[in-house]
């Protein structure tokens, strides 16, 4: 039996043919892809730890944050979701050395094939861990441009005729149209933004992943909760995302990051 003991941070993963996947604490990770098929345990030990601050709290948000945290934090702000909203001009950003690390670096607009063609943004670098995280079949970057908030810009922009959300279950049950020519649809896009965003549209060639996933799985999408079932144990089936697949029920890792677990696979 191998078993792994701390707190959970979100999935680590690496590109490969499917994508290479560990489940991780604080210190320590445990390879998934070999865990396929087997039994996996996964045992919610009653604590919570921020993972920001390492501070012992009864609830966490933002994917593992504690309140103090999410309240003053520069990552747990809302321009961090709503990046249009940027209000580093105005003197008021939680962090400016933050800011200047993450925010005023260069960030790519891409669209991925997930549940759907949807557009999304990521800093320049990161790109292939977003688009796996997301649980993109396929992905082309768009545009790059010299911020975090000129990508929300651009983001909305192309939001207004494409969706910027993915359906989590239709995501999981592969129920994609992978006849879509994310080319063209790159092509459209960039016909139908305004010409002063030309000079930032770069050539892509578009990026296919697949993922860990047994022979004629159909998963059954009922989302667990390590609060309400504090013991989650079963065949594991597939990764995706950030979720773990079983035969009767999906449950999103990152959601629990900060949890203190024992995972075992026998």
């Amino acid at each position: 039996m191998e078993a792994v003991n701390g707190f959970l941070r979100e999935l680590k993963h690496q590109a490969g043919e499917p994508v290479s996947y560990s489940i991780a604490t604080e210190s320590d990770s445990l390879d998934l892809n070999d865990a396929l098929g087997k039994r996996v345990s996964i045992s919610f030990l009653g604590r919570k730890q921020c993972i920001a601050c390492g501070r012992n709290v009864k609830k966490l948000y933002q994917s593992g944050y504690c309140y103090p945290c999410l309240t003053t934090l520069a990552e747990c702000d809302l321009c961090i979701v709503k990046p249009h909203e940027c209000h580093f001009h105005l003197g008021t950003c939680r962090d400016e050395t933050f800011a200047h690390d993450h925010c005023m670096i260069p960030h790519y607009v891409y669209l991925a094939l997930s549940s759907h063609v949807k557009v999304g943004l990521t800093r320049k670098g990161r790109e292939l861990t977003r688009w796996v995280d997301q649980g993109a079949s396929a992905a082309v970057v768009v545009a790059e441009v010299p911020t975090r908030k000129d990508a929300g810009v651009l983001e909305m922009a192309i939001a207004e005729f494409l969706p910027d959300k993915t359906d989590w279950r239709r995501m999981l049950r592969g129920d994609i149209d992978t006849s879509v020519d994310l080319l063209e649809m790159k092509r459209t896009v960039m016909e139908r933004l305004d010409p002063s965003w030309h000079a930032y549209f770069v050539d892509d060639e578009v990026r296919h992943f697949t993922y860990p996933r047994k022979p004629d799985f159909e998963p059954k999408l009922t989302s667990w909760s390590l609060d309400k079932s504090p013991v989650i144990e079963g065949s594991l089936l597939a990764v995706k995302g950030q979720y773990l697949m079983f035969q009767d029920g999906v449950l999103n890792i990152k959601k629990h990051a900060g949890y203190e677990v024992k995972v075992s696979v026998s």
